[in-house]
């Protein structure tokens, strides 16, 4: 099995790079996330939810009545 992998032609190359990249991003992800402080958490987790929020997306979107 591991001959195998040591003996790579052209084509493999590219999917242990694509193997290694994939991996690296999402350990990053996970220790990111990981490392996040509570408060950030829970901010995050409501904002979906706060209605006081006038700088968020519904915001550009509001009409103005004359």
């Amino acid at each position: 099995m591991f001959k195998q992998i040591t003996d790579l032609s052209g084509d493999e190359w590219y999917l242990i790079v694509s193997l290694w990249i994939f991996l690296i991003f999402f350990i990053t992800m996970a220790i990111t996330l990981l490392r996040m402080r509570k408060d950030d958490v829970n901010y995050m987790k409501n904002r979906p939810l706060d209605d006081n929020d006038v700088a968020g997306s519904e915001a550009k979107y509001q009409i103005e009545q004359p």
